[in-house]
């Protein structure tokens, strides 16, 4: 089994590697983090694609058990889950693989592109997001392919835990910095460095 958490990562933070390490431990598997080099469904990031990856090597570097994965940079265009999906199985034949997600992305996956093929490719294991719980099309979704054992096949099943991902976010972390603040606290000690160092996030005034 190998599991990949997807993000932008603008920037890359604590909560990040909590949720990876979540889910390592629940999985007893690696934790591969995906940079959505061209997120279609946001406004474009504030660091470029490369100071993103630099950014997440970095974090990747100073955690056990977690690396960075180029699949997505490697990729012309608009980055889709179901797309990157597909690449990673390519990539791994018939091992079991788990795409990370929270309840809250979750919740919006009947507007994912092509969403009811993702679990052709994958697994999914959602983390409960402070603020949000499973509704709609998502908790129906969950119930028709709920599944606690991902070990036993390589696709096709949906596992949700218990513990919660930390209620931290990237813009919470860009608007801190913008206001000249602090976030030491909620960033990997390298990615701190980093950022300080090339000036990213900061106000341009």
């Amino acid at each position: 089994m190998i599991a990949f958490l997807g993000g932008t990562f603008d920037p890359v933070h604590n909560g990040h590697l909590h949720a990876a390490g979540v889910a390592a431990e629940a999985l007893s598997c690696p934790v591969r983090l995906v940079l959505s080099a061209h997120p279609p469904h946001r406004a474009p990031p504030e660091a470029s694609a490369e100071q993103r990856w630099a950014l997440l090597e970095l974090a990747c570097a100073a955690e056990a058990g977690v690396d960075a994965d180029d699949v997505e940079m490697r990729r012309v265009g608009p980055s889709y889950t179901v797309d990157t999906l597909r690449a990673l199985r390519l990539r791994h034949g018939g091992e079991p693989l788990c795409w990370i997600v929270g309840t809250d992305a979750f919740n919006d996956i009947h507007a994912w592109r092509r969403w009811r093929e993702v679990l052709e490719f994958g697994h999914l294991l959602v983390l409960p997001r402070p603020g949000a719980v499973l509704e709609g099309a998502a908790l129906k979704f969950y119930r028709e392919h709920r599944c606690p054992d991902l070990e036993r096949c390589p696709a096709g099943g949906i596992r949700l835990l218990d513990e919660a991902m930390l209620p931290v976010s990237a813009s919470a972390v860009r608007a801190l910095i913008a206001g000249g603040g602090d976030a030491g606290h909620l960033l990997p000690q390298g990615v701190t460095a980093y950022i300080r160092r090339h000036g990213l996030y900061a106000r341009s005034d």
